[in-house]
């Protein structure tokens, strides 16, 4: 009988991964070059906002091949998990993603993600990589939220937003909870993606501020520690010191312990 059967994802496959395990390996870097090109094509569609056609006719046979790409790799893991209600109950993005084609925003999400979750991938330190990701998740969460933004403010009867950099100034002030009041949503969506920002944003502000101090704390630490050590080794150098000299004052000639060294020599006469 063969051994190794995974409980949740099918049979184990090379190195003890499962089926799906070994599929979102192979296609774990493709699907991020895939999240990559989204974000691109999506942030070139929504900042083109003159009559170009034939621009965004392409744009959009390249976002349809893009959705069709997650759709394939979403019921290829599916049909590689046993356990396959629980792998859409654990993967509700992925499945809205395939249920709504139009909700363009989820695709960020998910490509956020999937850019996010190589960085774990690297061979790289534990504090470097969190570095990394606090780094890379402020710059995705303002740089997507006001591609959404403009996207859905743009234009609209009453919206504050006549250009791209109002939607970056309105990511910028809600996501440190400044909120001057100069541009705010007056869509539905506008006031979904205001909600998002403002729940994420506070929480990234909060977690990169927790890290910073973290990282202070730990170098005073260490530079404490370092100076400790110094101390320590100084002390022990001295003290070292002292017990040499000790010894060699032991071993040095007095003239109580060898009289004859300080006589004047006889001749062979004795005088």
């Amino acid at each position: 009988m063969s051994q190794g059967k995974d409980v949740s994802s099918g049979a184990a496959g090379p190195a003890g991964l499962s089926r799906r395990q070994a599929w979102e390996r192979v296609t774990g870097v493709p699907m991020v070059a895939l999240a990559v090109i989204f974000l691109v094509v999506y942030a070139w569609f929504v900042l083109d906002t003159g009559a170009s056609p034939e621009l965004d006719s392409w744009l959009g046979r390249v976002d349809v091949a893009i959705w069709v790409a997650f759709v394939a790799d979403f019921v290829i893991r599916f049909g590689l998990s046993t356990r396959r209600w629980h792998f859409v109950r654990t993967h509700p993005l992925e499945l809205l993603i395939v249920l709504i084609p139009p909700f363009r925003p989820l695709r960020l999400v998910r490509a956020a993600v999937l850019i996010l979750g190589s960085l774990n991938r690297h061979s790289l330190s534990h504090r470097t990589r969190l570095s990394v990701f606090v780094g890379t998740s402020s710059v995705l969460v303002l740089t997507l939220c006001s591609l959404a933004f403009f996207d859905a403010e743009y234009g609209v009867e009453g919206s504050k937003v006549l250009n791209f950099g109002d939607a970056l100034w309105w990511s910028a002030v809600s996501v440190t909870t400044v909120g001057y009041g100069d541009v705010y949503p007056v869509t539905t969506e506008g006031r979904l993606i205001s909600l998002v920002l403002m729940t994420f944003g506070i929480g990234l502000i909060s977690f990169a501020i927790g890290t910073t101090t973290t990282w202070v704390i730990d170098q005073l630490k260490a530079v404490e520690e370092s100076s400790d050590r110094a101390d320590r080794e100084i002390n022990a150098l001295v003290a070292e010191v002292r017990t040499l000299r000790a010894e060699v004052a032991a071993l040095r000639p007095t003239d109580e312990q060898h009289p004859a060294d300080n006589a004047k020599p006889v001749g062979a006469d004795g005088r």
